[in-house]
């Protein structure tokens, strides 16, 4: 048995679109098969979106990923009760959160993508006394311009001490990608997934370089840092607001 939240909307479309790992992907909401008819439930990350291009509905969540849609309906698994392989599966008490987010125009133009970043990684503050400290009042320690792109990871690399970031395309355009970066850095260039350089410079003018995105691309930026990685990793976890 499935327990999901079902939600009939006003509008609808012959497929629904799901957020999968760095892009997305369109599913027939119709049975008209056996292969559709299999789809009572399809995987998804942090949200699906059903609706025309004049309006929709985006269903966001932190925890569960299996949707399903159907005519104009889209649902949301929450719980279930299997006996196998654990029969003990998903029982007790459950707390979870998830979002409703209607919109005009498609999931696009609504920027369902940052919606669903937004819900899942919140801005934390916390309490602290008093003290002196190099930051201004206000700071951002990296920044892209751009609401088509996301920035995934800033992480040190593996092989040296350096900052990776990475970042990916998400609503099928083209663009020169404008990223600020740390006052410390002193190069950036193109890697590869495995974080292999490949020898690309990018110009860096005033703390900034611009990236040319394609359509769904993933893209990697080394960048060399004045000092230790570390404490600017820390830096940017302290930023006082």
């Amino acid at each position: 048995m499935l327990l999901k939240a079902a939600f009939p909307l006003a509008a609808s479309a012959p497929q629904a679109t799901y957020e999968i790992p760095y892009g997305s992907i369109e599913r027939p909401n119709t049975r008209n098969n056996s292969w559709e008819a299999a789809k009572f439930e399809v995987p998804a990350l942090r949200w699906g979106d059903l609706g025309d291009r004049s309006h929709g509905f985006s269903l966001i969540n932190e925890s569960k990923y299996g949707y399903d849609a159907k005519g104009n309906v889209l649902r949301l698994s929450l719980l279930r009760s299997p006996v196998w392989p654990d029969p003990e599966a998903d029982r007790g008490h459950h707390q979870f959160s998830y979002s409703l987010y209607p919109h005009a125009g498609d999931w696009r133009r609504a920027l369902t993508v940052r919606r669903g970043y937004e819900f899942n990684y919140k801005l934390r503050a916390f309490q602290v006394e008093a003290h002196q400290g190099r930051l201004p009042a206000y700071h951002s320690f990296l920044a892209i311009a751009g609401d088509n792109v996301v920035l995934t990871a800033l992480k040190k690399t593996e092989d040296a001490d350096a900052l990776l970031i990475r970042l990916y395309e998400w609503a099928g355009k083209t663009a020169d990608v404008r990223i600020s970066l740390p006052e410390s850095a002193t190069a950036a260039s193109f890697t590869n997934l495995m974080e292999k350089s490949e020898k690309t410079e990018l110009p860096l003018t005033n703390h900034q370089i611009t990236v040319p995105v394609h359509p769904f691309e993933i893209v990697s930026v080394r960048l060399e840092v004045a000092g230790s990685v570390r404490s600017h990793l820390n830096k940017s976890n302290t930023v006082r607001h």
